[in-house]
């Protein structure tokens, strides 16, 4: 049924579309074409190729706004605590990291969510309401409040989801996995940046310059969206009604997840690391700022020609021997003699490993649906809270070599299991 007139004007529609979409109230019906109505009169959407792209584009965008920000919030919580060191340092903790674990829940419901309703509106949904929720951050002052805020945004961070829904329905399919590489490595590049940018700007505009710059950075990406990416038909999105969870997507999950704890364990024994090097102070951080940005950068590259080299037969071939040469890279490790020769073993081996989430993607994404690829897009959030989590709990127990022989036997025992379970969902 037709949805009634209740706009004057676009002032009274921006604020009323603001505070419901926010609270994850819906009004949009089956014909709308984005989550702003009156938008749809003044620029209407464009189909056409450019959709992936921009659909990457614009995640980047999202990523890198989150990162401006997280990259000094712990110094913005201190500066706002009006707690004790002890207490504000678990303050920290929680808003820094719970969000994770929200995404990584909710993820699946994103998904299911492209049965009900046009994916592009779903899409778009999360930036405004993200562009909303830093605005509110950048005048908080209240650590309760800024937990909540976190909190939302956790829940709203399974929205990538659509994106990679988004994508499967949009790509042929011997484009498929390099698209959803493509878009992978799109967040990855707007997680490497938006640090540096963040920073730079808090130390010389203030606090609440990055929220304001990640404001209008938002709007300018889901304007973008709004033009450039085409819808996906309903008939597209009723596959997720036939779409179920197999034992194959279930071990995809799986490996998805400790391909994850691959590329997240290590900064958080950095510093462990460095002093087995002979490196404390400042080379000790010169030196670690050096390996995480030289194998983000191999991460990328890596995952972005590998999947567009790959053969769509060729799927579980390549991610059994992606896996099997990560785990044997893992292992090289503790043999390293020094921070060069250690760097390099490290970004090869992130290099191999951060493919094989975008071809485990691949594999399945065309035929299990909104919930499926929520369920394995949910693998990266998880495995982004458990990695350092691992590492930092292993290493205060044990010692270096424990924890790559830990997390070599489980790549293994995954792609072990992948490769025998999931014969019929590979195409």
């Amino acid at each position: 049924m037709q949805q009634p007139n209740l706009y004057k004007s676009a002032r009274e529609a921006y604020l009323l579309c603001s505070c419901r979409i926010l609270l994850g109230i819906s009004f949009v019906d089956d014909t709308k074409r984005t989550a702003l109505p009156f938008l749809n009169r003044i620029l209407p959407a464009q189909d056409g190729g450019l959709g992936v792209l921009f659909i990457a584009l614009s995640q980047f965008g999202l990523a890198f706004s989150f990162n401006v920000v997280m990259s000094f919030m712990p110094f913005y919580i201190v500066k706002i605590s009006p707690y004790g060191q002890a207490n504000t340092i678990v303050w920290i903790g929680m808003i820094m990291g719970l969000n994770s674990f929200f995404a990584a829940a909710t993820a699946p419901l994103w998904g299911s969510l492209t049965a009900r309703y046009h994916p592009k509106v779903l899409f778009q949904w999360p930036f405004f309401s993200n562009g909303i929720i830093f605005l509110l951050m950048g005048f908080a002052d209240s650590l309760p409040l800024l937990l909540v805020l976190r909190l939302i945004q956790g829940c709203l961070g399974g929205a990538s989801t659509v994106g990679f829904f988004m994508i499967s329905q949009l790509s042929p399919r011997d484009r498929l996995a390099g698209n959803l590489s493509l878009y992978q490595n799109a967040m990855t590049a707007g997680q490497l940046l938006g640090p540096l940018v963040g920073a730079y700007t808090a130390a010389h505009m203030g606090y609440r310059a990055p929220f304001i710059l990640s404001v209008l950075l938002i709007g300018i990406c889901l304007l973008l969206v709004h033009i450039y990416v085409a819808d996906i038909p309903r008939k597209q999105a009723d596959l997720e009604r036939k779409a179920s969870v197999s034992r194959g997507v279930l071990w995809g999950w799986g490996l998805s997840f400790i391909a994850t704890i691959n590329l997240t364990f290590l900064p958080s024994i950095l510093p462990h690391l460095m002093a087995g090097f002979d490196l404390v102070g400042e080379s000790a951080l010169k030196s670690a700022g050096f390996i995480m940005m030289g194998y983000t950068a191999t991460a990328i590259i890596g995952s972005y020609a590998i999947s567009r080299l790959t053969p769509e037969g060729k799927l579980k071939g390549v991610i059994a021997v992606l896996c099997l040469a990560s785990a044997f890279l893992m292992l090289l490790l503790y043999f390293a003699g020094g921070v060069v020769s250690f760097a390099a073993i490290r970004m090869v081996q992130t290099g191999v490993i951060a493919a094989v989430i975008p071809l485990v993607m691949a594999n399945f994404a065309s035929r299990v649906g909104g919930t499926g690829i929520g369920f394995l897009n949910s693998a990266r959030f998880a495995g982004n809270g458990v990695g350092p989590l691992l590492a930092t709990t292993v290493l205060a127990g044990s010692n270096l070599l424990t924890l790559y022989l830990l997390i070599a036997a489980l790549t293994v025992g995954a792609v072990l299991v992948f490769w025998f379970t999931g014969k019929k969902q590979v195409a």
